[in-house]
């Protein structure tokens, strides 16, 4: 099977998704249509059927449904039942069956249609009355939902009237068979009609003066049908053009998103081809994860081609300091065989010294290489860290030549994970390079203390110093400040080489401080944790 490339992958993804995003998108758009829709489709049912209840109405006692009345409004088929359900007014749609059960204010949806019904109580009394000779002129009976109760002074009289308000209301309630308990007055208001002062009394009354009627409202559900047809002609035309416009962008961001790949293989090829380790790729304003990959790739060529660099000085350096001691033993070796006395004693101990010299050097250089191709692992243990340090200390100051004072400044009980093979050759390398690089009555002060950032390894002697330009090179292998001096104290130049690394190892940092005649203070900043 023919692998695709990767290019062909990401667009062909980018299409898709893409694709998805638009089903998705039209997909919303068609619902929020069907939710519009349908809201409005039952808005328009519900205002329907409640103006139609205004056009119903009790008069002088007989149900008068009036002409305004719309059976049917546009889509809205409307009917009228009595309180027992029989149908007085109003037919349903041709194709609507099994019609459900009368439910006060509420929609029900029955197979493609919406049935909004309304429950008429008519309890709303009106009343026309003359107000001189308190003739009824007429009377209704409409269906109340709410009302204001009146609060004007019944006991006045109308302009052009004879009887008050008081008695306009009495002369209805007296005809409607009400009493005044039961009932309460809503409006009261007096107007001339063709000349004759009339009342007119509303009032309402709890119960009813004529049987419950229903009202209710049909209407098909998808009444509002073309809007479907013009989004499914936007989603026709639309998606083809998004599935093309995708690939095309796609295809574009894939060669870009591919082109840092491409100099990376291009990379590789180089090195691979020859013997420069110091090919680097440029990627900029691309993704970060490319950019990742680019700066591990020229950081492990950095690392290659520093490794096989410090591998050819190596061999350098181990020779030259290999030279001299070869050259002692060789030199006593010859002195021994060749003189008739024996001064056994003294020869042995010069051999016996730059003996102790090469193996000192091959031990740490041994010791770089395994921990470099990662074959010294570190043990890490819960130690005190606080009791390792004094034993260092005790130690040194028991082979020290030197009439030197070293003081001590150590908290008790710092704790911390640590390899103790690899803490006491930082610090035993830290206070005897101190000791090493300072003539005799010197000074040294150790100080172990915990601060904001974990634990801080404080060396600090008076000794000769170190100047500015030899600072940031002294953690460097094989490198001396004062070659000659050195190798006559013994110093090999390995041993700040290799408090840095132990201490990267321990997951810390090194630092120093010197100037020339006044001493050196080495920092080791240790975490917690």
């Amino acid at each position: 099977m023919k692998i695709k490339s990767l290019r062909y992958r990401i667009n062909l993804w980018y299409t898709v998704l893409m694709c998805i995003i638009a089903a998705a998108f039209i997909t919303c758009v068609v619902t929020a249509a069907r939710m519009v829709e349908k809201n409005e489709a039952q808005q328009t049912l519900i205002k329907s059927v409640e103006r139609n209840v205004d056009e119903i109405e009790v008069e002088n006692g007989v149900l008068d449904i009036e002409s305004d009345f719309a059976f049917l409004n546009g889509d809205v088929h409307a009917l009228v039942f009595s309180a027992e359900g029989n149908l007085l007014g109003g037919s349903y749609p041709d194709n609507f069956t099994n019609p459900p059960e009368m439910e006060n204010g509420k929609i029900n949806i029955i197979g493609d249609y919406y049935v909004y019904d309304s429950l008429l109580h008519f309890l709303k009394f009106e009343y026309k009355i003359n107000g001189i000779t308190g003739e009824i002129i007429s009377s209704e009976c409409d269906a109340l939902v709410s009302y204001t109760p009146f609060s004007g002074n019944l006991d006045t009289v109308g302009e052009n009237c004879v009887l008050s308000y008081r008695q306009a209301y009495d002369i209805a309630l007296e005809h409607s068979t009400r009493t005044k308990e039961s009932t309460e007055l809503i409006m009261a208001r007096s107007y001339e009609y063709n000349e004759d002062p009339l009342y007119e009394i509303e009032f309402y009354c709890s119960e009813a003066g004529y049987e419950d009627i229903w009202v209710r409202g049909v209407m098909k559900s998808d009444y509002t049908g073309s809007v479907w047809g013009i989004i499914a002609q936007i989603a026709a035309i639309l998606v083809p053009i998004v599935i093309i416009i995708s690939s095309l962008v796609g295809n574009i961001i894939a060669k870009k998103s591919m082109l840092p790949i491409k100099k990376l293989s291009e990379a590789v090829s180089f090195i691979q081809s020859g013997s420069d380790l110091s090919k680097k790729v440029d990627v900029v304003d691309s993704d970060p994860d490319i950019v990742s990959l680019t700066n591990n790739f020229n950081a492990m060529s950095e690392r290659l081609h520093v490794s096989f660099e410090t591998e050819k000085q190596f061999s350098s350096d181990v020779s030259h300091e290999l030279k001299t001691p070869t050259s002692v033993i060789i030199a006593e070796c010859d002195y021994q065989l060749s003189s008739a006395e024996e001064p056994y004693t003294e020869s042995f101990k010069t051999i016996k010294k730059q003996a102790e010299g090469i193996s000192n050097i091959i031990s740490q250089m041994l010791l770089f290489s395994r921990l470099e191709q990662g074959n010294e692992k570190p043990h890490m243990e819960n130690e005190d860290l606080s009791e390792l340090v004094n034993a260092v200390c005790d130690n040194i100051e028991f082979v020290m030549n030197k009439n030197i004072t070293l003081e001590r400044d150590i908290d008790n009980d710092i704790f911390m994970k640590l390899d103790i093979s690899m803490m006491t050759r930082i610090v035993t390398n830290l206070v005897s390079n101190a000791a090493t690089y300072q003539d005799d009555n010197g000074y040294i002060k150790v100080s172990l203390k915990k601060n904001d950032e974990g634990i801080l390894l404080t060396v600090q002697d008076k000794g000769y110093g170190i100047s500015k330009e030899h600072l940031d090179k002294i953690w460097n292998r094989f490198y001396r400040v004062d070659k000659s001096r050195s190798r006559m104290s013994g110093g090999s130049g390995l041993g700040l080489s290799m408090v840095k690394q132990l201490t990267e190892i321990h997951g810390g940092k090194v630092s120093v401080e010197s100037e020339i005649g006044k001493g050196s203070t080495f920092y080791v900043q240790l975490p917690q944790e």
